[in-house]
């Protein structure tokens, strides 16, 4: 019994003892802080410029190796510190860096300031555009669901249209087939507008606002061939937008623009890929549509049309081409369009001018005015998601293409799809972006994934 006693008091004394080796051991690893006995020293800083996630160091003497204490701010913004050891810290800069002085505080083990520097030249902050997220709640096999509520809670399930509402920070967000949701950017909340089977919708395709933006306009693929079903609806910001009313009917329909200054209504329909303008017609006391042209032919096809904020033309999106009509202002119709860039029937992944220009899938698109072509006739620049081609294109007003944002971060797979933020360019990734808005006060584009099933952004960090 003795030496089972002995042994047991022995193994207890072995088990503290290692758990205290244990503790001591956690204890390091923490850090520590400067060396009393020995001055706190600054020599200099680098690099000297940088924008979002630049590296940033902090040369020094006797600087420890506890992050905890160590305080590193650019122009009054906070970094956050990564690493340090006696000579060195090691930080990255956040986004929305101010340029300024650079300031070190380290703290002693009262946690108040034992040393302080600032030095005497400024970092200057280089803010670049970049693509982030805004909101999308998936899980890790990449799935998600239609789920109303916080940015942190809400979820979507085929998100493809976006709408930007000024006047409330709002997006417009159409999951083809199924719904309109609102993406309330003030309260950071998402939340269902409009479900499929209201209005007697079978398959709701894409949206626009009126002039004001206090009506919203709702498109049905209600696979029909004549005029016996609702092909728009409209709903009112009086009325909340959620109580929905037949606009016109008539074919099937995918997308539908009102005219910028005459307020006329044009919209498609898939028969014969026909190009529509709707009117008053008093023999029936309402809007009626009468065809203007066939947009790339005879073929069915579905097209999306944008006008120019000047009124002066509209651009028709199908597969893989832009087309271009003139508006004429004393008719007030569309005039029968030209292909402005890609190639009808060709697909491809091409930067060039014009139709030498290959797409992919074009889908949405938008204008932004362009400060560089002040005093030209045309100021904007236009914005389309190629969803094949996992990218944003940008068309200027000559007809030049280029690869905007997307296929960043080379692979050896040699894959251009995935879900990557970051640099436009090298770094981030899209999977079938397809919808797209542009905030012009606040700079940003909003863009909808298919696949990856969240609201993207570009903007200036």
């Amino acid at each position: 019994m003795r030496v089972f006693t002995k042994y047991l008091l022995f193994s207890l004394i072995c088990l503290l003892t290692l758990g205290g080796c244990k503790k001591d051991e956690e204890k390091e690893e923490v850090g520590k802080g400067p060396d009393p006995s020995q001055p706190v020293e600054f020599s200099d800083y680098s690099p000297r410029e940088g924008s979002v996630r630049t590296r940033f160091y902090i040369y020094g003497t006797n600087l420890g190796t506890d992050v905890s204490r160590i305080k590193v701010s650019i122009g009054g913004r906070m970094l956050n510190v990564i690493g340090a050891s006696d000579d060195k810290v090691y930080c990255i800069v956040p986004r929305r860096t101010n340029t300024g002085e650079v300031k070190v505080v380290i703290n002693g083990d009262d946690g108040l300031p034992l040393a302080e520097h600032i030095f005497s030249e400024e970092f200057t902050y280089v803010p670049r555009t970049s693509v982030g997220t805004l909101v999308g709640k998936v899980d890790q096999y990449g799935n998600s669901a239609v789920v109303d509520g916080t940015f942190e809670e809400a979820g979507f399930n085929n998100p493809t249209w976006a709408l930007f509402e000024p006047n409330t920070n709002t997006i417009f967000v159409v999951e083809r087939d199924r719904l309109v949701r609102k993406v309330d950017i003030n309260e950071r909340r998402v939340s269902t507008l409009i479900t499929n089977g209201q209005a007697s919708f079978d398959a709701l395709q894409t949206a626009t606002l009126s002039f004001d933006n206090d009506t919203l306009f709702i498109v049905d693929d209600n696979g029909e061939n004549h005029k016996n079903s609702v092909a728009i609806a409209y709903t009112l910001r009086s009325e909340n937008f959620r109580r929905v009313h037949p606009y016109l009917y008539d074919r099937t329909s995918y997308a539908c623009a009102h005219h910028p200054v005459d307020r006329v209504m044009f919209f498609n329909t898939w028969w014969g890929g026909g190009l529509l303008k709707a009117f008053y017609d008093p023999t029936i006391g309402g809007l009626n549509s009468k065809q203007l042209f066939r947009v790339g032919g005879n073929s069915d096809m579905k097209t999306t049309i944008f006008f120019h904020p000047s009124g002066n033309f509209a651009y028709f999106l199908e597969g893989g081409c832009v087309y271009k009509s003139r508006y004429n202002w004393t008719t007030k119709e569309l005039e029968a369009p030209i292909v402005f860039a890609g190639s009808q029937g060709s697909r491809g992944d091409v930067d060039a001018i014009g139709t030498s220009a290959r797409f992919g899938w074009l889908y949405q698109g938008v204008f932004v005015k362009n400060p560089a072509y002040a005093g030209q006739e045309d100021q904007y620049d236009f914005y389309v998601c190629d969803v094949d081609n996992h990218s944003v294109r940008l068309v200027t007003p000559t007809g030049e293409v280029s690869t905007f944002a997307g296929k960043g971060s080379p692979s050896p797979d040699g894959k251009k799809e995935g879900y990557i933020d970051g640099d436009l360019r090298l770094e981030a990734r899209f999977n079938k972006p397809s919808g797209i808005a542009y905030d012009a006060v606040r700079e940003i584009f909003y863009i909808t994934e298919m696949n990856n099933k969240r609201i993207r952004t570009i903007s200036v960090e």
